[in-house]
């Protein structure tokens, strides 16, 4: 495979002087409405109106809708290609304001109260391309460019289709996002029949977004490549996320249009969730999308509940209804759809998620040519930098440091093949075993290894502690059942008088959906911390016997019934078992540095409606220790004993009904940072995506001015704000890290050298303070760069899983005088590969990595 020195972005640039005029309907929210809606709003704030789920409601509501601001203030609250049935508008506020605002004030007719003003339309000219600059020189494209460019280019696209890979292709307009994105979607979408894992439809979908740099003054347009894709067996288990009760999303399709015959055709989107009713469990629309369809549309919108378990029939319908597929949602086999609940074998869907690098390329390519008569044009190629930091590094590991493991194993064979990987897989050498009787008379074998570390492992029964939870019976209040498994494992287990860290054999999340049951993972985790002990899952490992007409053997480990892949798992149980006990190893220094110095990573997480944030320290000498916030300053503690602190509760800093919560955030920041109290040195390592609406504005694209710092809490746009140099804060380094997540705001790159392309790693200087790095290819991703799924000639390729390994930014935001930003830059792109638990490249770096394994704690 060649290698590549250059990077391509798969994104493009808003040339200087670019203009996009267009004509449009905007109009402001009726003041009468607005008045009455706050006269009854039960806030402290008037202002603090539940505005998200208007901008939802409207969003599904009307497809010639661009825009709604979440801000019922905004000069354009309403942005559309054409005027809104006022019916449509007033039946949406409504709804939202009897469901959201007043829902315990069901006397209030809201039908009644708004029926009295009409919305003003006004024709406005926006300049789609129009920007300026920031004071740090970044761009400042106008609100118009984020709210309507995406919309704009995915309407051109689904109007003309696209030339790709030399045939054209046609697309339909994606739901509005009021994020910002606007997808067109390949349409009609792809058919997939698979023996094994039944039909399924699939599409490619491309997602347009306008994102900025710091310090760079040209706003950037991602048009990026992804896949969607369509159940149509029945829909099994949805898995929960967040917290919350599982939840799925329907895209709507009216072939005659929703609410006129003359519409576009426009995909709305609209979620629904798993809700309790008296004859059990069923799937329903969120509160107030139905009650808005019955006032508006003659049409008869499908039951989501039927839609999930019988998808197949709601394609191609007057109003077709599309389940959108999840990673993690299990079907019903083709040969299992009308079988028993408890007998029914589960499957996933048959396409698979991602592309090539070729199918980027050419995506790249042809939009290029749609983009560039508009003043857009592709983002230059980046060269490699070349640094003496080395690219890889490894931490040193204690070998004489000791930890406790205990394996609560259901199967025998599970505990095989993880004592199996502890010294076939990860080299440790078994001393002489031992046993140990328990209090309550059990005798516990023990396991003694030494290598890596020392390591004791006993071996323990499970007893009944991962069986299914039994759901609450009628009228048995919600957690019932979870708090007495807690109190049973508490008194079969005991609490460990030293610290240990535990592996728990549990069934699949499928298999106890299948049986009625809950899953008990997250009662574990609330569980086994208290009790000084850090928790590990492992789902059942059982012999790999061959089927005598398989035409592939899996590999398995020499002497053993177990596959490299069950084995893998195991491995990476114990490890990350390891890990949880404090095990981090001694990193080489930061380029530059010679004494002693710190690594800090600073996480903020979210849970119930308080703000936790997090700081893990590492030291010159492989110490990892934890902070968290208290009601007067911080607690800091043993990385180890983090599990204890945040399932006890520790750290939360609720947002007060009355007050600025982003205060008592900046107050953890600063002294985390260390300023006037620390000068040795120390990198920080944050996120962009947390502090910088929450406490530290200066992280923000438009404010970060490098090696200029304004501390948390201060507006970086005050004139009479201090701008810290250097020389006021000796030793300190800040590291701003930003992920591809969800909101696509890094884009994809690609290996090029001079014509060929494909995969590459290393780290790619944009200016002189921002880079994107790339980590090397999994082992795990061995489709070969030539497969394409953008040929319908094609179609068995959608059933193999593509990767494009993705960037992360690196910013090089305050650095001391004398430092190499490209040294800092590799330096920071190599902890992505520094972790004693796993030889699998992470997102993060090391120190921010380990705070983010928190969040399995917060239950």
């Amino acid at each position: 495979m060649p290698r590549y020195d250059h990077l391509r972005l798969i994104a493009y640039e808003i040339t200087s002087g670019a203009s996009l005029p267009v004509t449009c309907l905007t109009a402001r929210f009726p003041r009468l409405w607005l008045r009455r809606i706050r006269s009854q709003a039960p806030y402290g704030d008037d202002r603090k109106l539940p505005t998200w789920s208007l901008v939802e409601l409207l969003n599904t509501l009307d497809p010639n809708i661009i825009h709604v601001a979440s801000n019922v203030d905004d000069e354009y609250w309403l942005i559309s290609h054409a005027c809104v049935d006022r019916q449509v508008i007033r039946t949406a506020v409504a709804v939202w304001a009897s469901t959201r605002v007043t829902s315990a004030r069901p006397d209030l007719d809201w039908f009644d109260l708004l029926d009295d003003e009409e919305l003003d339309w006004q024709p406005t000219e926006l300049d789609l391309l129009a920007s300026r600059t920031h004071p740090n020189g970044t761009a400042k494209p106008d609100p118009a460019v984020f709210r309507m460019l995406p919309g704009y280019l995915a309407g051109l696209v689904a109007a003309a289709g696209m030339q790709i890979r030399g045939e054209h292709r046609s697309f339909i307009l994606g739901p509005v996002d009021n994020s910002g994105h606007r997808s067109a979607i390949w349409w009609p979408p792809e058919r997939l029949d698979d023996p094994k894992l039944g039909a399924g439809l699939w599409a490619p979908k491309i997602d347009f977004h306008v994102e900025t740099v710091p310090t760079h003054g040209r706003a950037r347009v991602h048009a990026e490549l992804s896949t969607v894709r369509f159940p149509l067996q029945p829909v099994r288990y949805v898995p929960a996320r967040g917290g919350g009760s599982p939840s799925m999303t329907l895209w709507l399709l009216a072939g005659s249009g929703y609410l006129r015959a003359a519409e576009q055709p426009t995909l709305v989107s609209a979620s629904i969730g798993r809700r309790r009713f008296d004859d059990g469990y069923r799937w329903a629309w969120n509160p107030g999308l139905a009650h808005a369809l019955a006032n508006l549309t003659h049409h008869a919108f499908p039951d989501p509940h039927d839609v999930v378990i019988a998808p197949a029939a709601y394609v191609n319908q007057p109003v077709s209804a599309y389940a959108l597929y999840s990673t993690g949602t299990k079907l019903s086999a083709p040969s299992d759809e009308d079988a028993d609940d408890k007998t029914a074998k589960s499957v996933l869907h048959a396409a698979k998620t991602g592309f090539l690098p070729i199918d980027h390329y050419d995506l790249h390519v042809s939009m290029g040519k749609i983009l560039e008569p508009l003043g857009i044009v592709a983002v230059p190629d980046l060269q490699e930098a070349k640094t003496a930091v080395p690219r890889l590094f490894r931490p040193d590991a204690d070998t004489h440091a000791s930890y406790t493991l205990e394996l609560w194993t259901e199967s025998p064979v599970t505990r095989q093949a993880i004592l199996a990987a502890i010294t076939q897989g990860l080299g440790y050498n078994e001393t002489t075993p031992t046993t140990r009787t328990a209090d309550d008379g059990e005798v516990i074998e023990i396991r003694a290894f030494n290598g890596p570390c020392n390591l004791t492992v006993e071996l323990r029964h499970q007893r009944d502690m991962a069986a299914g939870i039994p759901r609450p019976a009628k009228g048995e209040r919600q957690g019932t059942q979870a708090a007495r498994r807690i109190k049973h494992i508490e008194q079969v287990i005991g609490r460990s008088v030293d610290r240990r860290a535990a592996i728990v054999e549990i069934r699949t999340p499928a298999y106890f959906e299948a049986i009625n049951k809950d899953d008990p993972y997250s009662v574990l985790k609330q569980a086994f911390p208290p009790l000084n002990r850090r928790l590990q899952c492992i789902h059942p490992i059982n012999h790999y016997v061959p089927k005598p007409d398989a035409k592939v053997v899996k590999k398995t480990l020499p002497g053993t019934q177990f596959t490299l892949g069950d084995i893998h798992r195991a491995t990476a149980a114990v490890q990350d078992a390891l890990r949880s006990l404090g095990r981090v190893g001694v990193l080489p220094a930061p380029p530059g540095i010679t004494g002693d110095f710190e690594l800090i990573g600073i996480w903020l997480e979210t849970h119930n409606g308080a703000d936790i944030p997090i700081v893990v320290r590492i030291t010159s000498d492989g110490t990892a220790t934890a902070q968290l916030a208290t009601s007067d300053g911080t607690e800091e503690l043993p990385y180890a004993d983090l599990p204890l602190a945040l399932t006890a509760g520790q750290g939360r800093l609720p947002r007060p009904k009355d007050g600025n919560f982003r205060i008592r955030i900046a107050e953890f920041l600063i002294a985390a940072l260390g300023i006037d109290q620390a000068t040795h040195d120390r990198a920080v390592f944050i996120r962009t995506s947390t502090f910088r609406t929450r406490g530290w504005d200066w992280l923000q694209d438009q404010h970060l001015t490098p090696n200029s710092l304004v501390l948390p809490g201060r507006n970086p746009a005050d004139d009479s704000v201090e701008y810290l140099l250097p020389a006021k804060c000796p030793g300190l380094r800040v590291i701003r890290i930003r992920e591809r997540d969800s909101q696509e705001e890094v884009p994809r790159g690609l290996g090029i050298k001079e014509e060929t392309y494909g995969r590459t790693s290393g780290v790619y200087p944009f200016n002189d303070h921002v880079f994107y790095a790339v980590n090397p290819r999994s082992d795990q991703m061995q489709t070969p760069l030539t497969v394409t799924k953008l040929d319908p000639d094609q179609t068995r390729n959608a059933l193999k899983q593509g990767s494009n390994p993705n960037p992360i930014e690196i910013v090089a935001a305050f650095l001391q005088p004398g430092d190499d930003r490209r040294a800092w830059a590799t330096y920071t792109q190599a902890l992505r590969r520094a972790a004693l638990h796993t030889d699998i490249a992470s997102t993060l770096p090391l120190p921010l990595h380990l705070p983010s394994l928190a969040d399995e704690y917060l239950i």
